[in-house]
C-alpha cells in the first residue's frame, strides 16, 4: 500500500487519470476541471508549426500566410514572425506535420517524452513530492495543455544535463534551434572541456537573435506571466503616472539578491545544504536557475515557462534550514498557480489585481533566491577551481 503513495507511483497514477479523463470527458472538460484555461483545437501552441507547414504545402510564404492567429497578433503590434522560424516550418513540412494525424502523433510524442523526463527528475531523490506538486500546478499543466514548444526545449535540455558530453552538446544545440534563449543554459557545461566552444557559439547565436526577443511574446497577459517587464506593465496599469522601467526593477531585485548574499553571515540568510549535490543535480539547477533568472530580466514570459523551475527542485530541496527550504518551495508553488489564485481573487474582490500582485511578489522572491544560489554556486566553484582552469581546463 505504501508503494501507491510514493511520488513515482502518484506521478504515474495522476498522469494516467488525466489521459483517460481526456478520452472519456473531452479535452476542454478535463482541463477546466484542473483549473487550466483550455483552447481548441487541442495542442494549440504546437499548431504554430502545423500552420506554417500547411502554408508551404499550399505554396504560400509561411511567415506571412502560415500560423494565422500569431500573424494577426504580430500585425496588431507592428511586428513579424522571426525569419529563423522559416527553417522550423520547412522541417515540419518535411515530416508532413500539416497532416492532422501526423501532427497528433508528433504532439503526443512530445508530451510523453516530457512526462518521462519529469518522472526521472521525480525519481532522483526519495520522497520528492515537491517535483510532483510543482508538475501538477496550473502553470506546468498549462504548458502541457498548449503543448508549447517549451516542452521540447525542456527535454532537450534534460538530455544535455544527463549526457554532459558530445551527445549532450548536440541536445543543447537542438534546444537553441527550437528557440534561441535556451542558449543561456550553456552554463551547465561549466565543468566540461567543451564549455568554451559552446559558450562562444551560443553567445554569438544569442546575440544575433536578440533583436527578435521582443517578438517572442508580443501580447502578454499580465495575470498569466512573469518577468520584470510584466511587473513594469502591472505597475503602469495600477499607477499610470508612475514611470518605472523594467531595468530599474531588475536593478532593485538583483541588489536585494546581492545584499542577501553579503548578509549570509547571518544564520537567517545563510543558505547551507545538508548533503552534497550530485553532478546531475548541479547541472539541472544551473539550467533551471539561469533560464528563470535570465528570462525574468530580459522579457515577459507566459507562466508555462515556469516548467523550468522543476529542474531546480532536486538541488534546492537539500537546503539545510527547514524554513528557508519550505519558503522557497512554497514560493515556487504559489508562483505556478496563478490561475487558481485568480479564481479566488475574482470571487472575493471581483478582479485579479490582488492575485496578480501576490503572484508577482512570490515570482520576484523566487528570482532573488535563485539568483543568490546561482551566484553563490559560481563563487564556490571559483574558490575550488581557478578561473583559468574553468575557462580553458
Amino acid at each position: 500500500m505504501k508503494v501507491l503513495f510514493k511520488p513515482q507511483s502518484l506521478f504515474i497514477i495522476s498522469s494516467v487519470l488525466i489521459y483517460f479523463s481526456i478520452i472519456q470527458f473531452g479535452w476542454v472538460a478535463t482541463w477546466d476541471f484542473l483549473r487550466v484555461p483550455a483552447i481548441t483545437p487541442p495542442h494549440f501552441d504546437l499548431r504554430f508549426y502545423q500552420y506554417g507547414a500547411a502554408a508551404i504545402e499550399y505554396g504560400y510564404n509561411p511567415l506571412r500566410y502560415g500560423p494565422k492567429p500569431w500573424i494577426e497578433i504580430m500585425m496588431k503590434t507592428n511586428s513579424q514572425i522571426p525569419e529563423y522560424f522559416l527553417t522550423h516550418f520547412q522541417i515540419a513540412h518535411f515530416f508532413k506535420i500539416y497532416n492532422e494525424i501526423y501532427f497528433l502523433i508528433f504532439a503526443n510524442i512530445v508530451i510523453i517524452i516530457y512526462f518521462v523526463c519529469c518522472y526521472k527528475i521525480v525519481s532522483l531523490s526519495k520522497n520528492s513530492y515537491w517535483v510532483l506538486i510543482l508538475f501538477f500546478s496550473n502553470a506546468q499543466l498549462l504548458g502541457i495543455e498548449r503543448t508549447n514548444n517549451d516542452l521540447i526545449i525542456f527535454f532537450f535540455l534534460y538530455f544535455s544535463a544527463i549526457l554532459p558530453n558530445i551527445f549532450g552538446a548536440i541536445s543543447y544545440f537542438l534546444a537553441i534551434i527550437v528557440e534561441f534563449w535556451p542558449a543561456l543554459a550553456g552554463i551547465s557545461f561549466i565543468k566540461k572541456k567543451i564549455k568554451l566552444y559552446l559558450f562562444f557559439i551560443a553567445l554569438a547565436f544569442f546575440t544575433y537573435n536578440f533583436k527578435y526577443l521582443g517578438n517572442l511574446n508580443p501580447e502578454i497577459v499580465i495575470h498569466l506571466s512573469f518577468g520584470s517587464k510584466t511587473i513594469e506593465s502591472f505597475l503602469s496599469l495600477i499607477f499610470p503616472s508612475l514611470k518605472i522601467k523594467y531595468f530599474f526593477i531588475n536593478f532593485v531585485l538583483v541588489s536585494l539578491s546581492l545584499i542577501m548574499l553579503v548578509a549570509q553571515k547571518s544564520k537567517f540568510f545563510d543558505l547551507e545544504f545538508k548533503n552534497e549535490h550530485s553532478e546531475l543535480e548541479q547541472r539541472l539547477f544551473l539550467i533551471g536557475a539561469t533560464l528563470y533568472c535570465g528570462l525574468f530580466m530580459i522579457t515577459s514570459n507566459y507562466d508555462y515557462k515556469l516548467i523550468f523551475l522543476i529542474f531546480c527542485i532536486p538541488y534546492t530541496k537539500k537546503i539545510k534550514n527547514i524554513f528557508q527550504k519550505y519558503f522557497l518551495m512554497m514560493s515556487m508553488i504559489i508562483s505556478s498557480n496563478q490561475v487558481f489564485l485568480n479564481e479566488i481573487s475574482l470571487k472575493i474582490f471581483n478582479n485579479v489585481i490582488n492575485s496578480t500582485l501576490l503572484s508577482l511578489i512570490f515570482k520576484s522572491i523566487v528570482f532573488i533566491i535563485l539568483l543568490n544560489l546561482l551566484i553563490n554556486y559560481l563563487l564556490n566553484l571559483f574558490k575550488k577551481i581557478s578561473i583559468k582552469k574553468i575557462l580553458f581546463g
